[in-house]
């Protein structure tokens, strides 16, 4: 069944593996952006909306919408006392949800994070995970989801709210980029003695996901999302390293020490990124209907090879 879906943020990274799925399923899709972009898409009716948001009028026909606008990536979170994130991040989504009800949108799915659960956990994060809101990203996500909530609660508008863990693949921005430069250059990591599983996911999987939620109804509610792109870091840097050619050159060092050097210079939250665990519980997800149409391995090993070009 073809509907008509919008999609807020379309120029982004995973706006533009989502067009790419939506184009190849035959779905009318209106895309949102706040600048003239050159992102391929044959299907895709372009909207720029410089202060990113889309009106009632803009929405009158979808049948959903997929809001991925938001700011990321970034440390900058306050500019002449404007809180950035939380303009970004939730008032945006909820301007856009108020512009969905008001346009009679049946479905609203918004992409929020894992790290609404924090930078690492011990056990599986699930849907019902407690939160924690330790950066101003992951306190604006949060605040967005809450409030969306409480918009949508009343009207015909159904609410998803989808958290991938750490999002991969060509071309991706982030710290994956970043790890693969590292490995890379041959420089020895002390990572040789990290355990503890973190999950990622491949961005054609979640686009598929997103794209599953906007076209099935009963994909309302919450949703922790994964692919089974679970990893040991040693195991990851071998991977990558195998990926891409070079020697995986792990040094045993103790994790807890490595900790301790990098809150002395400010650089703790990057470390806990890497050496603690963060594995995701995706059941539900699995059980939704929806199957990852990339298989982890080879959606890593395709992924590097235009990674490694880049760095």
């Amino acid at each position: 069944m073809t509907i008509r879906i919008a999609v807020t943020g379309a120029s982004g990274y995973i706006g533009q593996a989502l067009l790419r799925c939506l184009d190849s399923q035959g779905h009318d899709t209106l895309a949102f952006a706040r600048h003239a972009t050159l992102a391929p898409s044959s299907r895709a009716d372009w909207r720029i909306k410089p202060d990113g948001r889309p009106e009632a009028s803009d929405l009158q026909g979808c049948d959903a919408v997929v809001h991925l606008a938001g700011r990321a990536h970034t440390r900058l979170a306050v500019q002449d006392g404007v809180d950035l994130f939380g303009l970004a991040n939730r008032q945006l989504a909820c301007a856009t949800a108020v512009a969905a009800k008001a346009a009679g949108v049946p479905r609203f799915v918004q992409v929020s994070t894992l790290g609404v659960h924090g930078n690492w956990a011990a056990e599986p994060i699930t849907e019902a995970s407690a939160l924690s809101g330790d950066t101003p990203y992951a306190q604006s996500k949060i605040a967005a989801e809450s409030e969306l909530a409480a918009l949508l609660s009343t009207s015909g508008t159904s609410l998803t709210i989808v958290r991938p863990p750490m999002v991969y693949g060509a071309a991706c921005p982030g710290n994956f980029p970043r790890l693969v430069k590292l490995v890379k250059s041959g420089i020895p990591l002390p990572f040789g003695s990290v355990r503890g599983i973190r999950s990622f996911i491949h961005v054609d999987n979640l686009a598929s996901f997103l794209a599953f939620c906007a076209v099935t109804p009963s994909a309302h509610g919450t949703y922790v999302v994964g692919d089974g792109s679970d990893f040991e870091l040693p195991d990851l840097i071998r991977a990558i390293a195998a990926g891409i050619g070079a020697p995986a050159r792990l040094l045993p060092f103790p994790p807890a020490v490595l900790r301790l050097i990098a809150r002395a210079i400010g650089r703790q939250r990057e470390i806990d990124s890497l050496t603690r665990p963060m594995p995701v519980d995706w059941s539900k997800a699995r059980t939704s209907g929806w199957t990852p149409p990339a298989a982890p391995g080879r959606a890593l090993a395709d992924s590097l090879i235009s990674i490694s070009a880049a760095v």
